[in-house]
C-alpha cells in the first residue's frame, strides 16, 4: 500500500494501481529507496499478446535510467514470449526511450485515439 501512494503522487494515467498491483501485471523502481517509478504489463491486450501498456516516471527521477529499467526489467521477463508497446506520435521522449531499448517499429494506426494522434506500435521482444 506504500508504493500505492507513492505512486499515485506522480501517476499521469487513468486506472487504479491497485488493481494492477493485486493481479500481479505492475513493476516498480526505486531509486535510493523512494519510488520512482512503475510499467504495467497487460498479459493479451495487443491481438492477444502481451503489451507493455504503461511506463511511468516520476518527474523528479526522470532522465536517470528508470525507465529503460523498467522496460529491460519487462522485457526480459521469460513468461512473455513476445512483448508489444505503443505511444502516440508526440511523445518525443517515449520514443527516444525504445530506440534506447532496440524496440522496433513495426506499424501505425491513425484516429486510434480519442485525440485522432498516431499511435506507433514497437515490438520489444
Amino acid at each position: 500500500m506504500r508504493d500505492y501512494r507513492a505512486l499515485k503522487s506522480f501517476d499521469e494515467f487513468i486506472g487504479d494501481r491497485r488493481m494492477d498491483m493485486q493481479q500481479g501485471s505492475l513493476m516498480v523502481a526505486t531509486l535510493q529507496g523512494a519510488v520512482a517509478g512503475y510499467a504495467k504489463v497487460a498479459p493479451c491486450d495487443f491481438l492477444g499478446w502481451p503489451l507493455l501498456s504503461i511506463v511511468c516516471v516520476s518527474p523528479a527521477a526522470r532522465r536517470q535510467g528508470i525507465g529503460r529499467e523498467l522496460v529491460a526489467a519487462a522485457t526480459s521477463a521469460s513468461r512473455w514470449l513476445r512483448l508489444y508497446t505503443s505511444t502516440e506520435a508526440s511523445n518525443f521522449p517515449m520514443r527516444a526511450l525504445l530506440r534506447t531499448c532496440d524496440a522496433r517499429e513495426i506499424g501505425c494506426a491513425d484516429d486510434l485515439n480519442l485525440s485522432g494522434e498516431r499511435e506507433i506500435f514497437f515490438r520489444l521482444k
